[in-house]
């Protein structure tokens, strides 16, 4: 197998007859000054008949995807191409959403997909669905285990995607990444309120803010669990002790 991508003769746009060697399975990076052909050869050129090549492998009819001037390009695989303008971009967008590649390994994945069963433990098969019920939005049935007769969500799309609730992860909610507040950072543990324990909030945002931190001082409602409160027994005194110790952090 060819290891390099060979270009012969480009000459679309800007690019005035030029010849050169890709590696394959390397980070390689088009570089140069605006106007010169990078997004020419790039999407124009090498993408466009890697489409064109992989249409005609499949038998298919390629007269709409027009073949670029160039004399000859080998060693080309299927490509795929996530342009710099994209209109529908998110926190969760990868290569694979934009492309709608996730979209057919879902597919693939909620067909094929063996899981354990939480009963019993064993391996539950595929229940290999018509294709009319592989919906992107379809709620997972529930199905026994034929093994145990446990009832088991069946696997579908949404099993295997970030952005519903069956798939994505509880802490990150789907993101790849949980963001929250250093409090160590924000507060200093030596200090009251009035003292300025609170990193960033000015001297008059300060006074503004003790008399409300006064006010749900008397508010705080204590834990009546022994293990937490060891006065429980007692609310009155329990709720006394929690407020004046708010009062304290507070002054």
């Amino acid at each position: 197998m060819d290891d390099c991508i060979r270009v012969t003769g480009a000459r679309l746009n800007n690019l005035k007859n030029v010849s050169l060697s890709l590696p394959k399975n390397k980070l390689v990076v088009l570089t140069g000054l605006s106007g010169s052909g990078k997004s020419t050869l790039a999407f124009d050129t090498l993408h466009r008949e890697g489409q064109r090549q992989y249409l005609e492998s499949l038998g298919m009819v390629t007269g709409f995807v027009s073949k670029p001037a160039v004399d000859s390009i080998t060693g080309l695989s299927p490509s795929i191409s996530v342009d710099q303008h994209l209109t529908n971009r998110s926190p969760s967008s990868t290569v694979g959403t934009v492309t709608e590649v996730y979209t057919y390994l879902r597919l693939l994945w909620s067909r094929i997909g063996v899981r354990p069963c939480p009963g019993c433990g064993k391996d539950i098969p595929p229940s290999y669905v018509d294709g009319s019920e592989a919906d992107e939005d379809a709620e997972a049935e529930q199905r026994p285990c034929p093994h145990c007769g446990t009832p088991v969500p069946e696997l579908v799309m949404g099993s295997f995607s970030f952005n519903k609730p069956a798939g994505a992860c509880p802490a990150c909610t789907g993101l790849g990444e949980v963001i929250r507040p250093d409090i160590r950072r924000l507060v200093d543990d030596g200090k009251s309120v009035a003292q300025g324990a609170v990193k960033g909030w000015n001297a008059k945002f300060t006074d503004w803010s003790i008399p409300v931190l006064r006010a749900a001082a008397g508010l705080v409602r204590p834990s009546r669990r022994p293990d937490v409160c060891p006065r429980a027994a007692s609310p009155s005194t329990c709720r006394a002790d929690a407020a004046n110790a708010v009062r304290a952090r507070v002054c």
